[in-house]
């Protein structure tokens, strides 16, 4: 079958060549800021991101600069490698419990997986759509949340900005963005391991050389490998499933010719391999459970009795545990160079990220559904911008950005002997009984060229010693051009082509452009003391939908944008012994792109605009170290979510429609998916010295929380998590130079979902004579674990 080729982007050409040559004669006509009238005290010397000030004390780039965390006006939750050793924190979504209104979430593949701030970020499992909360490493942008699967290597600071970051940050940032930054090399020598066992077989081990070469190049080499056996039992395959198996590497150069220039060259690749996931039925015997009479009866003809009656016991029954290989790869070069008092930045990059999975997708012991997919991603970026030197009356930044990239995303979808649905006779022109046949398959192909270009500044004013006044813009340039097809095989039952038509659609384009912007204004009352307020705004491009659906569904969603309103305090006291930090927000966000199960066929699941949404709450946390031995953190966030227009949304099994479309409902005022009103943690550290040499032994104890919350984002009433707390534990002895720990996370083996949904192949599955099988599933959060560590630092 033949497949037209692309349509070639045409007027992006002009567009970014005209931006290009506004970026140009930008650089070339600024100069340095020279009025000194009530400037503020010049700046400490820039420290690397992450280095300590005090205790919450970290220096970050938030804004581009290097600065204290405790003066950016915004609400920022910043953690160093010290809290990432202390915690024993492996990747971001560990991380993700100790942060307020921060959540990360995946089901049964590692492109399915969502970050969220606020409640807000859009689900994975759509090629198609892009995320909302924006992710870069080492100021680099990762264009898909799969990316971030793998270990916190070597990591120097991870900052999540909560609020849209549209003016600096740009691209698919509308509710926040999370910023990496991984350790520099140095001229001194610097080495360090970190091993452990656990249980589920867990072994890892990751360390870091670094040191200089030559009097002006410095190396640091990095490196990571964990393995662990699956969380859940499965009785149909005999043995456990969801595993993980994953290594990883990174290679830095910092070359400092002299006082004016630094170069820094990154290149990193990662592998990991999952066993994933198979999902759990939700209350099946419940009133909208699976386990309804015609399909229990069903199930024991087919030769298959269901037997998964117990949720939340980490059992369950498939026939296929899928598998979900990645890996990540990519190159990176920032130059900074000072010239006079102004510095210029270069960040070029290249990044690939290949993934393949097998889903598991039906949670029943008979082969169903099986879904080869594949999706890759090719990536490459060039930022250039210019920064006026700081402790003027007015400070400046400017630049370009640039960005490609090639998508290519295909799926084959082929029936399995045990899909035992029987299709009404009208279907197969009569013939009766109407049935899919094992074998029966249809691809799905979607490739899209993704031309991306903004300009961007902002400019600071301080009318006085204590006061500034921010503003910030950025103008961004979209083109999307994509070919979608999804044919099917000639050989086809009738029920398969009824049931996942052939729609072949072609080459589309979208083509947009969009203006974000940002004021903001703080006052530091006190040394110690600083409040602000702040207005931002945020966009993400429309596009088109990457999976399977019907002819004449629309394939084609529309751009996504926020702003929001935000004010907030930042506070010492005590010699910064004492941190408490506080914010109030309101965020506005029209257009959300959400993913849901395709209404039509079933299976699948579809991206579309999901309505208008307003979130409002409070963020504060609150960090002391009142004593020598003492540390304690706390944090809490509230947010009150509700849909301010959402009239046609896909309804709940046990809601009547009453949307403004056929068949949908009217969630207007109706709390959205993955929102809970609380979300708060509390941890505690003593450390004393044990009188031999400088030996001290720790324990460390920590509790999240997190709020009940619906899982899906049709709001059913079987896909409500409940408040649920995990507490970790950790203690052990240690020097300056090594430790040795043990540690528990989980404690109280609490059994939680972190993402529910619709029987994703229910209409390939009997529920009695010709209906399709009902439910819904869940995929489970890590059990109670436990284990050894020893770190050493030379």
């Amino acid at each position: 079958m033949a497949i037209a080729g692309p349509a070639q982007p045409v007027s992006a050409k002009t567009k970014i060549t005209l931006m290009l040559g506004c970026a140009a004669l930008a650089a070339l006509i600024a100069a340095p800021a020279s009025a000194q009238q009530a400037a503020p005290p010049a700046p400490a010397p820039a420290a690397d991101a992450g280095a300590s000030v005090g205790v919450g004390d970290i220096i970050v780039t938030a804004q581009k600069r290097a600065e204290n965390v405790q003066k950016v006006p915004m609400s920022i939750t910043a953690v160093g490698k010290d809290f990432l050793k202390k915690t024993g924190v492996a990747d971001l979504t560990e991380l993700a419990s100790f942060v307020p209104s921060f959540n990360i979430n995946t089901s049964n593949t590692s492109r399915n997986t969502s970050v969220m701030i606020r409640g807000i970020g859009s689900s994975g499992t759509n090629p198609g759509i892009e995320p909302d909360v924006g992710v870069f490493i080492d100021n680099v942008y990762q264009p898909q949340a799969g990316m971030i699967a793998g270990d916190l290597l070597d990591i120097n600071s991870v900052e999540i900005l909560r609020g849209p970051q549209g003016t600096l940050y740009g691209r698919n940032t509308p509710v926040g963005a999370v910023n990496i930054t991984t350790s520099k090399p140095t001229q001194d020598f610097q080495a360090g391991i970190r091993a452990g066992l656990g249980d589920y077989n867990l072994r890892y081990v990751s360390g870091y050389l670094s040191g200089g070469l030559t009097p002006d190049l410095a190396t640091r080499i990095s490196f990571w490998d964990r393995d662990r056996g699956g969380y859940e039992q499965d009785p149909t395959l005999g043995h456990d499933v969801d595993d993980y198996d994953g290594y990883g590497v990174r290679l830095r150069f910092l070359y400092t010719p002299n006082d004016a220039i630094s170069v820094n060259l990154i290149a990193h690749y990662d592998n990991i391999h999952q066993d994933c996931c198979v999902a759990e039925q939700i209350n099946a015997s419940g009133p909208y459970g699976i386990a309804t009479p015609g399909f229990l009866a069903a199930q024991t003809a087919l030769g298959f009795p269901f037997k998964n009656f117990n949720d939340h016991d980490h059992v369950v029954y498939g026939s296929d545990e899928g598998s979900d290989s990645s890996q990540m790869a990519g190159v990176s070069a920032q130059i900074d160079w000072r010239i006079g008092d102004l510095t210029l930045t270069s960040i070029s990059a290249y990044d690939r990220w290949n993934d393949f999975t097998s889903v598991s997708s039906a949670a029943l012991p008979q082969s169903i559904f099986i879904s080869p997919q594949r999706n890759i991603s090719d990536t490459l970026s060039e930022e250039l911008r210019i920064a006026s030197p700081t402790g003027h009356f007015f400070e400046y930044l400017a630049g370009v950005y640039l960005y490609a990239q090639d998508l290519n995303y295909v799926e084959n979808d082929i029936i399995g002997p045990g899909a035992n649905r029987v299709f009404p006779g009208a279907v197969c022109g009569g013939v009766n009984p109407c049935m899919l046949k094992a074998g029966d398959s249809g691809l799905t192909l979607f490739s899209q060229q993704t031309r991306s270009a903004a300009l961007f500044g902002s400019a600071t004013l301080h009318p006085t010693i204590q006061w500034s006044i921010t503003g910030g813009l950025r103008y961004s340039v979209d083109d999307k051009n994509d070919v979608i097809n999804d044919p099917n095989a000639p050989g086809d039952s009738r029920a398969f082509n009824f049931a996942q038509p052939q729609n072949l659609i072609g080459a589309v384009s979208h083509d947009e452009s969009h203006p974000t912007w940002s004021v903001d204004t703080r006052y530091q009352f006190t040394d110690d003391l600083m409040a602000y307020a702040t207005v931002a705004t945020g966009y993400k491009s429309g596009g088109f939908n990457s999976r399977r659906v019907p002819p004449g569904t629309p394939v084609e969603f529309n751009a996504e944008t926020s702003i929001n309103y935000e004010g907030g305090v930042k506070s010492e006291f005590f010699d910064h012994r004492v941190v408490l930090n506080a914010d109030v927000f309101l965020m506005d966000l029209d257009g959300f792109q959400d993913s849901l199960l395709n209404p039509v066929t079933g299976s699948g699941f579809i991206v579309g605009n999901a309505g208008n949404r307003e979130v409002k709450g409070v963020e504060a946390s609150f960090d002391s170290h009142p004593i020598r031995e003492l540390t304690i953190s706390a944090n809490v966030a509230y947010l009150d979510s509700r849909f301010t227009q959402y009239t046609d949304a896909q309804c709940a099994v046990n809601l009547v429609p009453n949307g403004s479309k056929p068949g949908t409902c009217n969630y207007t005022g109706k709390t959205p998916a993955l929102s809970p009103n609380w979300k708060a943690s509390a941890s505690a550290q003593w450390t004393q010295p044990l009188g031999i040499r400088d030996l001290d032994w720790f324990v460390r104890a920590e509790a999240n929380y997190n709020g009940t919350m619906n899982l899906s984002p049709t709001l059913d009433i079987d896909t409500i998590q409940k408040a649920y707390t995990l507490v970790n534990l950790r203690g052990g002895i240690q020097t300056s130079r090594w430790e040795i720990a043990a540690w528990v996370k989980n404690l109280t083996d609490v059994a939680y979902y972190t993402v529910a949904a619709s029987q994703p192949v229910g209409a390939f599955v009997s529920g009695g004579g010709t209906a399709a099988a009902r439910g819904f599933v869940g995929w489970y959060g890590p059990p109670r674990t436990y284990g050894l560590e020893l770190t050493a630092r030379f």
